[in-house]
């Protein structure tokens, strides 16, 4: 054996002993001891996860995101505008033939007309014209008879009316019904006039003055005392054709000329002899300015809209001016059942007295005597029956083309609210969204994948958080169309999200109940999230009836809406999102329809319960900070 080995080393026994100050220190070292955190430790171990994940979920699926808020906006935009053409009524403007949507209709169902029998009487008879035969399933609140006379254009207003008809001929009278939501009915009644004796020669005007030349203001004389008849003349009628038609009775007749005409004033004379014959002679007359100055002003006129009987609407022409001179004046003619209001002003209030369409004409005069194109200058507003609410607007309680079904405006909006929240709280709610919406996978929005600890823990505060940034600012632009109270709409779209949240919550954690049964994760949080979110929505029973509806007006059968009405309550009781429509009803609507809290028990156990096994299935979460 060598002797170069080293020696064998000491016993540890012969060892010096460790200085007085480290075994000193080796005594008092702490006992490590293991922190138990408090209850609210998984919300805190959550908030660090989504604070660290929030950067790059951001970054993939925010400008995705910001696109579907946008296709979004363009197919409920679209949709709204189809709801508020079903929810309007056109109303015919018994003047001109022009329709006006009438907003606040509530059914659809159009009256009846009954104008009566077909009759021949002799010229000079009092004929009464009878609608008490029509009827409607609400009420009828306005009548018009129209037929045309000796060229003229005749409008009787109500129920029973009298009229006297002096002329000969034949007369097709239209009776026009409408009802309380502006549904009408129209029937036609033919009188026959025959002459009163056997007289049939009709009365004469000999060497009448078939042009007269007159200057603005200007006072003109129109006489036609020479006429003659066989039996002799018994009426002279002259209507002036000046900017507004003006009757005038008898043999001689005045009329002051307040306008240039520019070639367009004229003065009809109807002669009639006791029979019931009559003549027509036209004169023509030509209304020169005050001096040199032929351009003519315009007139602006604002548009009232609709009112409600009993309000004051005023009227403003201040946009109306003239290039050469100064508007001298500014007359206001206000038509209703053939009757004019005249006003004047440059602005002028008028309160309507009874129900139905008012025809506005503004006409404004220069200095000179030259006066607007009054068809540029017409506009016209409806007169609702006392009772009639938000007559500005379509209320939330009106029903597509008035039909009676239980969805309204109302609904729509809420339904709007609901699938929104849908499809961003549970699109952005899915693993793996941001990554494969960019690669054009849409369908992740409903099928993506995702992990119990990632749903639990930290990605659900993503859509919790960042969903309201894109659901409010889309149902408030695609409700404006509406032009309802903004408060109201976030009111709605919050509701509906607060709901959409609880159940998707509700759902997360009741997959950890599937899992402690199961000892294997069968249904993963999204899917069974997804599964509970559209579950709950179809049981508001919104897209339901909205399917059934179409498909009934569509093929003309009652078969999907008598499958609303037989298995729609059962599924309603069982559905949050449908207690959230009954609690916006009686808060916007005031309904005394209650809700039933007890649906809410079952996202609030799933919860509950949730937390609690999941303390057991992630015991390391809730033992950390």
């Amino acid at each position: 054996m060598s002797s170069d080995l080293p020696p064998p080393p000491e016993d540890d026994s012969e060892l010096p002993p460790p200085p007085a100050e480290i075994a000193e220190q080796s005594r008092h070292y702490p006992k490590i001891e293991v922190h138990k955190s408090g209850p609210f430790a998984t919300v805190r171990r959550a908030f660090v996860i989504f604070e660290k994940d929030i950067r790059t979920m951001a970054k993939h699926g925010l400008v995705s995101s910001v696109i579907l808020f946008v296709f979004l906006v363009i197919i409920f935009s679209i949709m709204g505008f189809a709801m508020k053409q079903a929810m309007s009524f056109d109303i015919g403007d018994m003047m001109d033939g022009d329709e006006i949507d009438v907003p606040w209709a509530t059914e659809g169902n159009p009256p009846t007309a009954d104008a009566g029998n077909d009759r021949t009487v002799p010229a000079g008879t009092t004929v009464r014209l009878d609608a008490s035969g029509s009827h409607d399933d609400d009420r009828i609140v306005h009548c018009q008879w129209s037929f045309w006379e000796v060229d003229y254009n005749v409008d009787l207003f109500g129920e029973r009316v009298d009229y006297t008809f002096n002329y000969v001929g034949t007369y097709e009278i239209r009776l026009t019904v409408v009802d309380y939501s502006n549904n009408q009915g129209e029937d036609n009644v033919t009188i026959t006039v025959t002459h009163a004796t056997s007289d049939t020669e009709v009365p004469s005007w000999p060497d009448p003055p078939w042009n007269i030349d007159a200057e603005v203001d200007e006072t003109v004389d129109f006489v036609a005392a020479n006429s003659t008849d066989n039996v002799g003349v018994v009426n002279w009628t002259w209507v002036v054709h000046d900017v507004v038609e003006t009757k005038l009775y008898g043999e001689e007749v005045s009329h002051r000329f307040r306008y240039a005409s520019h070639g367009g004033f004229g003065v009809t004379l109807t002669l009639r002899d006791a029979s019931g014959n009559y003549n027509n002679y036209w004169i023509g007359v030509n209304v020169y300015p005050l001096y040199e100055d032929y351009d003519w002003p315009w007139a602006e006129v604002n548009e009232p809209g609709l009112v409600v009987l009993g309000d004051t609407v005023t009227l403003d022409g201040s946009g109306s001016g003239d290039d050469s001179s100064q508007i001298d004046s500014y007359t206001w003619y206000i038509s209703h059942n053939s009757t004019y209001t005249v006003l004047t002003g440059q602005t002028a209030e008028f309160t309507p007295s009874e129900w139905g369409w008012y025809e506005v004409m503004l006409i404004v005069r220069d200095e000179a005597g030259n006066y607007n194109d009054e068809w540029n200058a017409r506009t016209g507003f409806i007169v609702a029956p006392l009772g009639v609410e938000e007559v500005n607007a379509i209320t939330w309680k009106s029903t597509p083309f008035g039909m009676d079904v239980s969805f309204n405006l109302l609904t729509y909006a809420y339904g709007v609210a609901l699938l929104s929240s849908v499809i961003f709280v549970g699109g952005l709610f899915a693993k793996g969204f941001s990554h494969e919406i960019q690669k054009g996978t849409i369908k992740v929005l409903f099928f993506g994948p995702i992990s119990v600890t990632t749903t639990i823990f930290s990605k659900i505060l993503y859509p919790i958080v960042v969903g309201p940034f894109l659901i409010f600012p889309l149902v408030m632009a695609v409700m404006a169309t509406f032009e309802q109270s903004p408060g109201e709409i976030f009111v709605i779209t919050l509701v509906a999200y607060l709901l959409v949240v609880l159940t998707m919550v509700a759902a997360a954690y009741g997959s950890c109940l599937i899992y402690i049964v199961s000892k294997r994760m069968v249904l993963k949080p999204p899917a069974l999230s997804r599964m509970f979110l559209y579950f709950s929505l179809i049981g508001t029973l919104t897209v339901f009836e909205w399917l059934s509806f179409v498909l009934d007006e569509w093929l003309k059968v009652n078969t999907y809406g008598d499958m609303y009405d037989k298995y729609a309550g059962g599924i309603a009781l069982f559905s949050p999102f449908h207690q959230g429509g009954i609690y916006l009803s009686s808060r916007i609507m005031e309904t005394t329809q209650g809700l039933d809290w007890g649906v809410f028990l079952i996202p609030v156990l799933l919860i509950v319960l949730g937390v609690l096994v999941s303390r057991k299935l992630y015991p390391d979460l809730f033992s950390r900070e």
